[in-house]
């Protein structure tokens, strides 16, 4: 395989991922375009990277960055170069993605670690655009019993990883046959999914959702009753889990907790904090979700603003996307918070609390989402050099 070439830029991030379409977990590597340059890189060599001691035979190979609209096979070592000059060489991120030979493409479905693996990689690239795969629509012949089980998988994977019911987001068809982003809001499952063929499929987990939102909103209740300044607190608590890689003193705040999770003052003092921990989740407690996000990161770091503050914010109740627009009033009002472990009760954060907070409203606000409309697919052809 030719060299690559000298002009490309060395800063260009090259993942490679492997995923399961019956299993939550994925293995995950990146690489600068300088150490791929270096080592060169076949199917074979892949597999290394990724620790897959097996035959190339066995698995699909998908590469993938900003200029594609799908994710290409790659049916060679050739093809790999090949694709690389066609699409990626002005990108900042190059995805490589191996799936079991069997298993759909990544343009048709998305495994159960999606949202986590493209978190990660997110999270690793710092402002770096890291695209979705647009998932194509299925096949007109396709079974209906298919779609069911791939919708109620995506959803039980997004709930153990602490996803509200309500702000889970699917692909599914619209009237014309095209695909679309919907998010399952409380009307849809009301009037759709707890509905007519699927009411014995769904049922169950609107029924459970119902449960412990009651539970949760009860205690939250009696939280901001007991303490006047909880709900103010709350926000402050995800302001600066937001903005902690770019805010030095968001930043120093959440470290004085002195807690692995951030739990603690200038936020909540210790007897909150338990309380919090025991607000019941679909997993059990908001401790068993931090156990086990914990586990899942067993390999890396626990993100304060991708992978915590998601979490928090599903439990407290706060909704990142109203509280962010009060920008520097917000700002002004974590300001008075102390940053001394002996800090007073009765110091400022208590005369900026506020009262009457509504948790969990019984629907959320639509998201969008962009989307590409193209499939395209590459063989192997005759390698024209890196």
């Amino acid at each position: 395989m030719s060299s690559l070439s000298k002009t490309a830029l060395d800063e260009q991030l090259w993942f490679f991922l492997k995923e399961d379409m019956n299993l939550p977990t994925f293995v995950q590597h990146q690489h600068t375009l300088a150490d791929v340059r270096r080592n060169g890189i076949k199917l074979e060599n892949i597999l290394t990277i990724l620790n897959v001691k097996d035959e190339v035979q066995k698995f699909a190979f998908y590469l993938h960055s900003a200029s594609m609209a799908a994710a290409v096979r790659l049916l060679s070592d050739e093809s790999i170069l090949v694709t690389y000059n066609l699409y990626c060489q002005k990108d900042d991120v190059v995805t490589i993605l191996v799936r079991g030979i069997n298993e759909p493409s990544p343009n048709t479905s998305r495994s159960p670690s999606h949202q986590n693996s493209l978190r990660e990689r997110r999270k690793i690239s710092r402002g770096a655009l890291v695209p979705e795969i647009f998932i194509q629509p299925a096949p007109r012949h396709a079974s209906g019993t298919i779609d069911l089980i791939q919708i109620l998988g995506w959803i039980t994977s997004q709930l153990e990883d602490g996803k509200p019911l309500i702000d889970i987001v699917v692909q599914c068809f619209g009237p014309n046959r095209t695909m679309r982003k919907v998010q399952l809001t409380a009307d849809i499952w009301q009037r759709s999914l707890i509905r007519g063929a699927w009411e014995k499929d769904f049922s169950p987990l609107w029924n459970d959702y119902n449960r412990i939102r009651g539970s949760r909103e009860a205690i939250l209740a009696n939280l901001s009753q007991e303490f006047p300044n909880f709900t103010q607190s709350c926000q402050n608590f995800i302001h600066d889990l937001r903005k902690f890689s770019g805010d030095k003193a968001a930043r120093n705040r959440l470290d004085q907790t002195g807690h692995a999770y951030y739990l603690g003052k200038p936020y909540f003092e210790d007897n909150i904090r338990e309380k919090i921990l025991a607000i019941p989740t679909k997993n059990g407690t908001l401790q068993d979700d931090l156990n086990l996000l914990a586990a899942k990161r067993s390999e890396g770091e626990v993100c304060a603003a991708h992978d915590l503050s998601p979490l928090y914010e599903a439990v407290l109740g706060v909704e990142w996307d109203k509280i962010r627009g009060k920008g520097v009033a917000l700002h002004k009002q974590i300001g008075g918070l102390s940053l001394q472990q002996q800090a007073s009760q009765s110091g400022t954060a208590r005369q900026l609390a506020k009262k009457g907070s509504q948790f969990f409203k019984s629907t959320f606000g639509k998201r969008g989402g962009g989307r590409r409309d193209d499939t395209s697919g590459v063989g192997g052809s005759k390698s024209a050099g890196w």
